[in-house]
């Protein structure tokens, strides 16, 4: 097992930088391939291995299961600890071993269900058949995104209210649905955020408890937190508590499931930041990419800022293209592939090679 010195040896300054950097709020801004993952497992080893904080006093969250156990993977690599036992993982993986221990308090039953997207659907329809509504007066699907929108903000059927832009109808559908998933015990995806933000607002001795365990929180893909899901870190973060947060606005694409990239913004003013750090080297792309991706972006006037760079040449001219629809976009891109492998084939053939294997 290589020690953890071994991995800051591996770091450039800015990364280095960023995992030893001391108590206080940080906010890293990594731009794509600049090796994010690597700077959040590191920062969680080196503060284990130097003993500022054990293992039981971190939380460390991200957005997938695959980035999650990316995240154990790598700890494991750099550790003599089982980093399984830690609280790593994505909010709503968090959000349920939170319920889980305190289902009493969350007034779930301990063998409680999770109702994913497809199950969700089944449910409202079904409620909807209950309550003799047809699908032209209220689509299922539509008011599976109402209520899952309003959750994702925060929000019940008796905060939307009827004099708030909301048909009436579809407030009292949103409180008979939540009614019927509490008396099933089953929680959806957005359920099972609100339900632990509501845990953790209402029970102060739990939140106390919480905030002197957590005295790390990490937050990977900053730019993809909703409003809920910020407002749920923040009562996370004690007084003692230190925030590392790590993101690109540059890469704030999930607006349409909530995702609210001013957070970063917000995060910088309320935690009062004033440790900003840059990674700004790729070691995905060459330079002709990167400097059109930096020419294109920096149009946008309200972005934190930071401009990607790369050791690895210029590569190849980038080629553009514009599509007249999506369908024909994704059918030129196809295109394009079938000729590499053609020209890759035969050169094979010719005992040559294009693409070289990357090693």
């Amino acid at each position: 097992m290589r020690t953890v010195q071994r991995f800051l040896e591996d770091l450039n300054p800015p990364q280095r930088a960023a995992v030893t950097q001391p108590t206080g709020h940080a906010l890293v801004l990594a731009g794509a391939g600049s090796g994010k993952t690597r700077v959040l497992t590191t920062r969680i080893a080196w503060l284990i291995h130097g003993g500022h904080a054990s293992a039981l006093q971190i939380l460390a969250v991200t957005f997938t299961n695959k980035a999650a156990r990316e995240m154990i993977d790598r700890i494991g690599a750099m550790l003599p600890i089982n980093p399984r036992a830690m609280w790593i993982g994505t909010f709503h993986g968090l959000c349920n071993r939170l319920l889980r221990t305190h289902h009493r308090d969350a007034q779930l039953p301990q063998s409680f269900q999770i109702l994913d997207a497809t199950d969700q659907l089944a449910s409202i329809k079904r409620m909807l058949k209950a309550a003799n509504v047809d699908d032209a007066r209220c689509p299922a699907r539509e008011l599976q995104m109402f209520i899952s929108g309003a959750k994702e903000a925060g929000l019940r059927a008796a905060d939307l209210g009827a004099d708030g832009g909301h048909d009436r109808l579809w407030v009292e559908l949103f409180d008979s649905y939540d009614r019927q998933c509490q008396r099933e015990g089953v929680v959806d995806f957005a359920e099972l955020l609100l339900r632990s933000y509501e845990l953790l607002s209402r029970n102060e001795p739990l939140r106390r408890h919480y905030q002197q365990r957590f005295r790390h929180i990490l937050v990977d893909e900053f730019q993809d937190t909703n409003v809920l899901q910020y407002r749920w870190l923040k009562l996370l973060a004690g007084p003692e508590s230190t925030v590392f947060a790590v993101g690109d606005d540059d890469q704030s694409i999930y607006r349409f499931r909530g995702a609210n990239v001013g957070n970063m913004a917000d995060f910088q003013r309320e935690f009062q930041v004033s440790n900003v750090i840059k990674l700004e080297q790729n070691y995905r792309s060459h330079g002709h990419i990167l400097e059109a991706a930096n020419h294109l972006i920096s149009h946008n006037t309200t972005r934190l800022g930071k401009n990607l760079w790369t050791a690895a040449g210029q590569g190849e001219q980038a080629i553009l293209f514009e599509a007249g629809s999506d369908g024909l976009e994704a059918a030129w891109i196809v295109d394009q592939i079938r000729e590499l492998n053609e020209l890759d084939s035969a050169a094979v053939d010719a005992g040559q090679t294009l693409i070289a294997p990357v090693g």
